[in-house]
């Protein structure tokens, strides 16, 4: 797969609709998206509840973002007339959910487990925009990772990029050497599903 340029069209048309909004969420990855798409971001930390729990595990990822946005909208920092996203991403392979690595050799372990198979990255976000209720939706990508030899993987390893990322890899740094490609919207794999925002919230704007 080929390094992402960014920003492209879908980004630009982010930017301009959302020029500024509070990241509820941690994520360096999320504010750079956003940053890179012209968004001014002013970010705020969650403290939710991130059990996961639901029906389908699009379900348990969107509760995770809309407990996220109530921490925010419940808090002395909420501004009714500031957009706020809130988002959440899990990695679904072989039936199990993957979360972030806990460390190197965890790291490593889950790669060597993605390479050469095709994984599904789900991202869930609850948007609030001035003036209206909070809405959730959910995005998901397959993400298809090349055949990766020991050397490939400990390399990789060694960049420090899976610290905190889902999966153990971030697709908009080196990680896409380790990917064949991506079927769906690539921003749903960094973490912020742009396209699935945009087709949410574009009835709401006159």
């Amino acid at each position: 797969m080929e390094r992402i340029a960014e920003p492209d069209a879908l980004m630009l048309e982010f930017g301009k609709k959302i020029p500024s909004l509070v990241l509820a969420s941690s994520s360096p990855n999320r504010r750079a998206l956003l940053e890179r798409a012209g968004c001014r971001v002013r970010v705020f930390i969650p403290d939710a509840d991130e059990t996961r729990e639901g029906a389908s595990y699009e379900d348990i990822v969107s509760g995770i973002a809309r407990r996220k946005m109530e921490a925010y909208l419940s808090s002395p920092s909420f501004d009714e007339s500031e957009a706020a996203i809130a988002a959440d991403t899990l990695v679904l392979f072989e039936g199990s959910l993957i979360g972030k690595p806990a460390d190197e050799e965890d790291a490593g372990r889950i790669i060597r487990k993605l390479a050469g198979n095709v994984q599904k990255v789900i991202s869930a976000s609850s948007i609030k925009l001035p003036g209206h209720a909070p809405i959730t939706i959910a995005d998901t990508a397959s993400v298809i990772f090349r055949d990766l030899s020991d050397d490939e993987i400990e390399s990789y390893i060694q960049t420090g990029e899976w610290k905190g990322a889902a999966g153990g890899y971030r697709v908009q740094k080196t990680g896409y050497r380790l990917i064949e490609r991506i079927d769906g919207d690539w921003t749903a794999v960094v973490g912020l599903p742009m396209r699935a925002i945009l087709d949410s919230i574009r009835g709401l704007f006159p």
